[in-house]
């Protein structure tokens, strides 16, 4: 049931902005394929719900299905330093209590509940904070880079319990490239931020603001910093 996008797996929502769906694409190449290689710009990662055809039609099963989202990790943990001589860690966690549990099974019987509620998360991207937003000067090797096996959006998302290639991603082009170059900060040092560059004279100048901008608005779940 679409409500606000359709379901294709490529949509292009403006000249410069596509929303892609990992989910309906078979493979890592399905996905480059799909991305132009000589564009630079800013994106986003945001989680999908992949809903079982059960989970529909049997009320224990949706209810089942409904538990286990709850339970996953809605963001990243953070570490940092407690001077002098201390660490301290913030683990998230998702408490939904048992009271509400029984309401869930007692309106689950209602077919008309469950089709509004798996209507709602297929229109997730309306409610929903990113999981993660970046910038890269290619866009292609960016996202080839997160995608790969062992990649570290990859394996921080999993640890989560969110798969990267079931996720939506939204791309926004700004900048053109000549060549098809790699682009110039690798993953890690694109995830922790941790290169600071000069940026006044760059043709990334626009890009970082804007990830700034959003990350800073919209509070991207699986980003350690920002900017």
């Amino acid at each position: 049931m679409a409500w606000l996008y359709g379901s294709d797996a490529v949509q292009q929502l403006s000249e410069n902005i596509v929303l892609y769906d990992l989910a309906q694409m078979r493979g890592n190449s399905a996905v480059l394929s799909r991305i132009p290689d000589n564009t630079g710009g800013v994106y986003a990662w945001y989680r999908r719900f992949e809903i079982d055809a059960n989970a529909i039609n049997d009320p224990e099963v949706f209810v089942d299905y409904i538990l286990e989202e709850l339970c996953k990790d809605h963001s990243a943990p953070r570490e940092t330093k407690l001077p002098p001589a201390h660490r301290i860690k913030l683990e998230p966690e998702t408490s939904f209590s048992n009271s509400k549990e029984l309401l869930l099974k007692e309106l689950a019987a209602d077919s008309s509940f469950r089709q509004m509620l798996f209507m709602l998360l297929n229109n997730s991207l309306i409610f929903q904070q990113p999981l993660y937003i970046g910038k890269a000067t290619s866009l292609y090797s960016r996202i080839r880079s997160h995608i790969r096996e062992g990649s570290i959006l990859r394996d921080r998302l999993a640890d989560a319990g969110h798969k990267i290639n079931k996720c939506r991603l939204l791309i926004i082009h700004t900048s053109y490239n000549t060549n098809t170059m790699s682009d110039s900060v690798d993953e890690d040092d694109e995830l922790d931020n941790q290169i600071e560059e000069d940026y006044e004279c760059s043709k990334l100048a626009s890009d970082k603001l804007v990830e700034d901008i959003l990350s800073r608005l919209f509070l991207p779940s699986f980003t350690l910093r920002y900017g």
